[in-house]
Formats: structure tokens, C-alpha cells, sequence
């Protein structure tokens, strides 16, 4: 019989499915939109282990998702029930139930962590992030390798095939995977667009009006159009449909808008204000110790607005984001990232744009994404509706036309597969070759393939067997040699003859007379030869069939390209072995043994060639433990197009560029990313520079300079997990606790 509540909430179908199909021991997916649910059945399936005495690992594609279940599991568990394991943070590893960043897991199963023989189930919350283009090969490879006894319990928004990442992982996995999907969200959504000429307006009404004012403008008018901000959007829906989360796809317009919408607005009555001035005090201390940043946050925040983007300080995040759950922040703006995993639902979301940079150009957004953000609209056992409001500029209408977005069309999930060294040495050192080999056929790209080529070769067949199905047609129907398209090429070329001489020798000297006198010799050719008699019923039949027949014929060159295009299945095989051989040439690997350089980077999950190149090489030793921290916080940095840095000369480069300059040339120019720019922030804030010191150096935001230092301390963890050498183990541990303090260290999480 299945459940019907669950501590005291009525459960929906598919919630009841769910756990019907968790209670059978089977993996199980569940794709449903944002807001419906999905996360009890994570929650019901973590209680019931517990207390069947199994343990549950839980990943999370971001930290600040890890931290926040972290808080909820703890809270209904208890402190010895739960742990937390990321890059950050290591607190009780040992208890039942794991919480940890995906990438940790995928680390864990690629060593085959003996700590995963007593665990029971791994959840992937937002599985569907297998389809980022950065980071979901952690996804793949985390499924592929995951051990056959840990069940599965994975959780996504939407999924256009659900059903074929099912099938995928059934196949891989050999076990019975359930598929529970809902599609009707528990709060409807409606979706507007807005311009200050028509209000809220659908579609439709949206090109209506726009149509009918451009017909009534003559040609040398000025537009008829307002300019539209998203100060009128906010005046718009302010008394009926907050609060409301602002999305802006730049981070300095994400406080820009805020400021600008402070200055007109206050949504906080007095005793409001007061509390959150306490919860600033209680998070920063006193005022005069506070940065500029964060006191910019307090003005706005005491009238109900706040920013929230990846520059801001972890400290600042975690208070925009509690103010936000008490109901004090009722216009937020912010960038996608506050779309993903974190339940923060609203009664509408706004969309500053439908274009975003993705870190090449601008495009526009996909329907999976609109959706996903969307989603946080509607609040359940609140709102009776949910509401998408996307900002829209009518003097841009015709150059950038806004989307319309549909359900019915999002994108597929898609294999991101990359094949990095770490998993090369890893896969060598635990699997054999038969086993790798069977590794790459598991992947979602060769499984995606592979049903392509059955899709291809069905469509192929049948394509083949209608064309062998039509009688009397003989071989040369479509080309000139036949009458029904020789004898009207034939009189298309008599009158082009005729139109040529007309021109008269003037004429046919000037351009386009001499492109008619071209286009006449390649007509001439293709009708030079008469086709041979072809008797009148002949002629007819084919004519019946030409259409059909010729659609056939086409259909047929396309699937054979498309067949010849898809591929080679061994594709990733040739490059494991082709990295397998860069390896060996490098002295990482002798036949398929793994030597003292390939033991260390197997432990090293970024830049792993280029870190263990510094450890082995003398360069360590000739830095003090600034110079060190300085020199590895470069390491795996992209600088974005206008980031600054004071020029300082903290370390001589010049061995690390031989470094640099050896691994590029045997393995290319990708192998290493590095950004030595960066190094003059780290080496002063190791040094013990105030923060405020360490920000006139560089015109990154906060945040970016903590998330320098934290990933500097993650490469040091991984770095001294990786080796033996004591002596250098007490010193990576000395050069963390350098970086690991004040603003740098991490939010304890309460």
C-alpha cells in the first residue's frame, strides 16, 4: 500500500511512486519541475537508511547547496548523524550520512575509496548537470564507476530524455532504474513579457502592439517606443507580485540595479529594519570594522532589497540568503547561480534579459535555463500562481528579438565526457584493459551514439527498401538525361538566350551581362546531349513518383553522411592511450605501471601534470612558504578579460616557465593553465596584509580574491595527501593555516 503522508504532508503521485519504488530497493530518477517535491523523496529515502543502519552519501553540484543540506540533515538527525566533506570543509567523515561536492565523490569511486563498502545509496542532486559543459564529466564518470551495490537516487529539473539517461544507466549498471516524472507543477507558472508601452503582455499581444505602431511611423520618424528599465518592471509589479528575484547576467549590474532601485524604494516597515540591522551586527560585529561592500549591503537591505552574485564575501551570502528566507529581502538581484539547488521560492521572477555571456559570446538563453530560473516562481501553500516577467525593448525588437520560450522544446541532456590524466592514471592503476575498454563504452556519448547509428541504419533501411519498392523507374529520373528535366531546363535556356541577345553588345559587355553569358555556357553543357525516347506512359509513371522517389534517393545520401559523421566507438580509447603514451614519455608510467610521478598526480585533481612537476623539480625549495602560496595561486586561474593586478615580482618565473613550456610541448598548449598575475594578492595575504591591504592590489571582487585563496588551500590539501615527504607535509600544512584565516576562512556553518 503506498504511503500517502509523510510527516504530515500529503504526498502527490509521483512523490508516492517515488518512494514506493525506493521501498522496492531499486535507483531511481525523478525529473520534475522546480518546486514540486522532488527533494522529499531525497529526505524520506536519507531517514529511512538511518534508521535501518546504512550509510547515504549525498552530493551537490555547488558548496553552498552541500552546506545548506548539511544544516537540514543535521538539524533532524542530530550533529553524530550527519557529515560534511568538501573542498572546505571536513567535519565527522565517519557518520552515516555523508553530504559532500559531487567532484569528491567522483574522486572517491575513481581510487575506489574502501570507505564506500558500507554505504547504501548515493544521491545526485541536479543530475542534470551530467550536461555542463565544465563540469559534467563528474557526473558521468561518478555514475559509471559508482560501485554496483550503492543504489542511486537522482534528482532533476525537467529532462527532455529522461527516459534515454534511464535507459543509459540501466545498461551500464545492469539493475532496474525507475523512472517517476512530473510535469504539472504543484503552483502554476504564467509567463509575461514587459515593455513600459504595453504593461504585462503575453506573446502574441507582445508582437501585436509592436506590429501595429510600426505601421503607423513613417520611415524618417524617431521610434515611437519608451526606453524600458527594470525600474519600470519592478513599479509595475511591486503591489501585487513580490517578492520577486531580479535575474541580471552581469554581477556589477546586479548592484548597480540594486542601488538604483534603493534610491526610489522601501518595502521594510521599522521593526523589520531593526532586525536586520541585528542580523548585520550579529554577522560582521561592530559597523566600524565592516567593509565598504558590506556596509553598500546594509543600506539596501534595511529597505528590502540585496544583491547576491559570486563576488561577494561567503559571509555576505550566507546573510543576503537568511534575510531572504526570513521574508526581509523583497527584491533580489541576482545572477543564475541563485537558480540552482537552494530552495528560495518567490511569488515571481524577473528577467533583466533573454541573453547572457557565457564566456565566449553573448546568446540566448536556452529553454532548459529560462525554465530552471522560472521555477523559483510560486510559492507552495502561498501562492495560488507563480509569475515570469522578462524585460523587453521595442526599439531592439527586429535586431533581437526576444524568445518564446516552450517546455515542449527543451534541450536533451547531452555527454560533456572529457578524459582528463588524473582518470587515465587512475583507470590504469585499478582497472584492466578489458575493463577500460568496457569503461568507454559506458560512457553517455557512446551510448548516445550508439542509438544514433540504430536510429540512422532503421531510417536507412527503410529508406532503401521504398526506393527498390518503386516500379519502372529507370536509373537516369533527376538527372538530364531524362526528358521530364532536360526539355525544361531546354526552354529555361531558350529564353535566357533570347534575354542575352535583347541586351544588345553594349549590355552584354557591362557585369551583369557577362554573368548571363557564363550562365548560358553551363546551361549549354547540361543540355548538350538530348536524352534518348522514352515512350509517353513512361513518362507518365515517373512523373507520379519523381517527387517521392527523389525524396527517397535524398533522404538516403543524408542518412549516409550522417551514419559516416557520428564518432568512431572508440574514440575515447585511442585518446586514453595516446595520453597513456604523453604519460610514459614523461615518466609517469612505465608500461602500465604507475611510477612515483604518476602515484602523486592520480591524488592531484587539478592541473595535476603541472603540480607534480613543481613538486618533484627544486622550486619548492628554494621559496618560502609565501613564496609558495603565491606560486600555487595561480595555478588552474582563468583571469576574466578585465581583471587588474598590481605588478609584483614575488617569485622568479622563469623555472616555472620551463615547466610550463616541457608539458605543453609534449602534451599541447591545453595541458597547463596558469595565471602568475595572481600571485602577488596571495603572497600578501600570507604575509598577514589586512584584507583591505590585499583589495588595492587587484580590481577583483571580494569574493573572486577568497575564492583565490580558498582553491589555493584545496590544491595544498590535495597536494599533501598526495605525497610522502614529511618534511614537505608540515610545510603545506603551515602555508594553509597562512592563507586559512580572517575573511579567508570559511563561514562556520551553524
Amino acid at each position: 500500500m503506498p504511503k500517502r503522508i509523510y510527516h504530515g504532508y500529503a504526498l502527490d503521485p509521483f512523490q508516492k511512486e517515488a518512494l514506493a519504488a525506493v521501498d522496492a530497493g531499486k535507483s531511481v530518477i525523478v525529473a520534475a519541475p522546480t518546486g514540486t517535491g522532488k527533494t522529499l523523496v531525497a529526505d524520506y529515502l536519507v531517514e529511512k537508511a538511518i534508521h535501518a543502519g546504512e550509510r547515504v552519501i549525498y552530493t551537490a553540484p555547488i558548496k553552498a547547496l552541500s552546506n545548506q543540506k548539511y544544516k537540514d540533515f543535521r538539524n533532524q538527525f542530530g550533529d553524530s548523524k550527519v557529515g560534511i566533506l568538501t573542498g572546505d570543509v571536513v567535519l565527522n567523515p565517519a557518520a552515516p550520512l555523508l553530504i559532500m561536492t559531487t567532484e569528491i565523490f567522483r574522486n572517491q569511486v575513481i581510487t575506489e575509496d574502501a570507505n564506500l563498502g558500507n554505504v547504501s545509496h548515493v544521491i545526485f542532486d541536479e543530475i542534470h548537470w551530467l550536461n555542463d559543459e565544465e563540469r559534467g564529466t563528474v557526473w558521468e564518470e561518478s555514475i559509471i564507476l559508482a560501485p554496483p551495490h550503492v543504489k542511486i537516487l537522482g534528482l532533476s529539473a525537467t529532462i527532455a530524455n529522461a527516459r534515454e539517461l534511464v535507459d543509459w544507466i540501466a545498461s551500464i549498471r545492469h539493475e532496474e532504474l525507475a523512472l517517476v516524472e512530473e510535469h504539472k507543477r504543484v503552483v502554476p507558472l504564467e509567463y509575461y513579457y514587459f515593455t513600459k508601452d504595453t504593461g504585462l503582455a503575453t506573446y502574441d499581444q507582445l508582437w501585436r502592439y509592436y506590429r501595429q505602431k510600426s505601421h503607423e511611423i513613417r520611415y524618417d520618424e524617431e521610434s515611437p517606443f519608451s526606453t524600458t528599465t527594470h525600474l519600470d518592471l519592478i513599479r509595475a509589479i511591486q503591489r501585487n507580485y513580490l517578492p520577486a528575484l531580479y535575474f541580471v547576467f552581469s554581477r556589477k549590474q546586479c548592484v548597480g540595479k540594486a542601488r538604483e532601485l534603493a534610491g526610489i524604494a522601501n518595502y521594510l516597515k521599522p521593526a523589520q529594519k531593526r532586525q536586520v540591522e541585528a542580523a548585520f551586527f550579529e554577522q560582521f560585529g561592530p559597523e566600524e570594522d565592516w567593509s565598504a561592500s558590506t556596509r553598500q549591503l546594509k543600506r539596501l537591505s534595511v529597505k528590502g532589497i540585496a544583491f547576491h552574485h559570486a563576488g561577494l564575501l561567503p559571509g555576505q551570502k550566507v546573510l543576503v540568503e537568511e534575510l531572504f528566507q526570513r521574508r526581509l529581502i523583497h527584491v533580489l538581484y541576482c545572477t543564475e547561480t541563485f537558480s540552482v539547488g537552494i530552495n528560495y521560492p518567490v511569488k515571481s521572477v524577473c528577467f533583466d534579459s533573454l541573453h547572457k555571456f557565457d564566456g565566449r559570446s553573448f546568446r540566448p538563453l536556452a529553454n532548459h535555463e529560462f525554465f530552471q530560473m522560472s521555477g523559483r516562481a510560486g510559492r507552495r501553500g502561498i501562492d495560488e500562481v507563480g509569475y515570469s516577467f522578462a524585460l523587453v525593448d521595442f526599439n531592439y525588437m527586429e535586431k533581437n528579438p526576444p524568445q518564446k520560450f516552450q517546455l515542449n522544446q527543451l534541450e536533451p541532456l547531452s555527454s560533456q565526457f572529457r578524459l582528463t590524466y588524473n582518470t587515465v592514471l587512475n583507470l590504469t592503476a585499478t582497472l584492466n584493459a578489458e575493463q577500460i575498454e568496457t569503461y568507454f563504452k559506458k560512457s553517455f556519448s557512446a551510448y548516445h551514439a550508439h542509438l544514433k547509428a540504430l536510429n540512422f541504419q532503421a531510417e536507412l533501411e527503410e529508406a532503401e527498401a521504398a526506393l527498390q519498392a518503386v516500379e519502372h523507374i529507370c536509373e537516369h529520373l533527376g538527372s538530364y538525361h531524362c526528358p521530364l528535366k532536360y526539355y525544361p531546363k531546354h526552354k529555361d535556356l531558350e529564353r535566357l538566350r533570347r534575354a542575352y541577345q535583347a541586351l544588345g553588345p553594349r549590355k552584354q559587355n557591362r557585369v551583369y551581362g557577362r554573368e548571363m553569358a557564363r550562365k548560358l555556357k553551363s546551361w549549354e553543357k547540361l543540355v548538350a546531349h538530348p536524352p534518348k525516347a522514352c515512350p509517353q506512359p513512361h513518362q507518365s509513371l515517373c512523373r507520379e513518383q519523381e517527387k517521392a522517389y527523389l525524396r527517397n534517393q535524398q533522404r538516403i545520401k543524408e542518412l549516409q553522411k550522417s551514419l559516416s559523421a557520428l564518432p568512431d566507438e572508440n574514440l575515447f580509447l585511442k585518446e586514453f592511450e595516446r595520453r597513456k603514451e604523453q604519460l610514459r614519455q614523461m615518466g609517469y608510467m612505465r608500461g602500465d605501471e604507475l611510477l612515483p610521478r604518476g602515484i602523486c598526480a592520480s591524488h592531484i585533481y587539478v592541473q595535476e601534470l603541472f603540480v607534480t612537476e613543481l613538486i618533484f623539480s627544486d622550486i619548492l625549495q628554494y621559496l618560502d612558504d609565501d613564496g609558495l602560496n603565491a606560486l600555487l595561486s595561480g595555478v588552474d586561474f582563468e583571469a576574466r578579460k578585465n581583471d587588474y593586478f598590481q605588478k609584483h615580482a614575488v617569485i622568479d618565473l622563469d623555472p616555472v616557465y620551463d615547466i610550463i613550456h616541457y608539458i605543453q610541448g609534449v602534451c599541447g598548449k591545453e595541458a597547463v593553465l596558469y595565471e602568475p598575475r595572481v600571485a602577488g594578492i596571495a603572497s600578501a595575504w600570507s604575509k598577514g596584509d589586512s584584507f583591505e591591504a590585499v583589495q588595492h592590489l587587484c580590481n577583483l571582487d571580494e569574493g573572486d580574491i577568497i575564492s583565490v585563496f580558498r582553491r589555493t588551500i584545496d590544491l595544498l590539501r590535495q597536494m599533501r595527501d598526495a605525497i610522502e615527504d614529511q618534511a614537505l607535509r608540515s610545510r603545506l600544512k603551515v602555508c594553509i593555516e597562512k592563507l586559512d584565516r580572517d575573511e579567508a576562512a570559511v563561514v562556520e556553518i551553524q
